[in-house]
């Protein structure tokens, strides 16, 4: 059955904002609207890529990372309403490279993957938006890559959080708070590092006053963003 309000709500995202009223159509006729619980897997690394997926509204955030042979884990990214993900495996046919885990309240819309390429293939602007956005993405790949070679453990950590800050934020009484909620060890896993670590220098940050946590709910809250800004520019020369 059509989801006349889909097209509307597909058409203000970045992605697809510039596409005619016919493609967003096609998109929204074959695409379907869910709303998995917190916790729930939509893909695993390996699987076949079937679909593509719009965040379109809720609190919550679909983390997308990998495992290895220890159980430890790498989040690569965290998508939050307005964001698309699992265009890779789409475009290239390749399998899933990444699993994709929902965390809190989310509603998304599950795009086919032969939709959303027949409309790619018809609509030079969806081209030239999915260029961008994965330019924009392999941007920040790179500075990630760079980070984890180059800077030290807390440099990389204060930029994460600066980067989250700017993306999604909520102002409080207590400071700036991370919208999202983040276990010591989902920090960890943003950097590939150790829980044990990142509970070490978060205990030193508080004693310097640049944030505070709250350990029952994972919130971060960041008191001195000037403060924490100048730990994320790394060391001076001589330092």
């Amino acid at each position: 059955m059509s989801d006349p309000r889909l097209a509307e709500d597909l058409g203000r995202m970045t992605l697809f904002r510039d596409l005619s009223a016919e493609a967003l159509a096609r998109l929204a006729d074959s695409a379907r609207r869910i709303a998995p619980a917190d916790g729930a897997p939509l893909f695993a690394q390996g699987d076949a890529p079937d679909a593509v997926y719009a965040v379109l509204e809720g609190r919550g955030r679909v983390r997308v990372g990998a495992p290895d042979s220890a159980a430890k884990r790498l989040m690569v990214e965290v998508f939050r309403t307005g964001d698309i993900f699992g265009e890779i495996g789409v475009l290239d046919g390749a399998t899933r490279s990444a699993d994709a885990l929902v965390q809190g309240e989310v509603k998304l819309a599950r795009i086919p993957a032969a939709t959303f390429l027949e409309v790619a293939e018809s609509e030079p602007a969806l081209g030239l938006a999915l260029a961008r956005m994965l330019s924009a993405r392999l941007r920040r790949t790179f500075g990630l890559l760079q980070d984890a070679t180059f800077a030290p453990l807390e440099v990389r950590l204060a930029r994460q959080v600066i980067y989250l800050l700017k993306t999604d934020s909520v102002k409080t009484d207590r400071g700036v708070r991370l919208a999202a909620r983040f276990r010591q060890g989902d920090l960890a896993d943003l950097l590939g590092a150790t829980t044990r670590s990142i509970i070490s220098i978060l205990n030193a940050w508080r004693g310097s006053n640049l944030v505070s946590y709250d350990t029952e709910k994972a919130f971060l809250f960041v008191l001195d963003e000037a403060g924490l800004t100048a730990v994320a520019a790394g060391p001076r020369d001589g330092a």
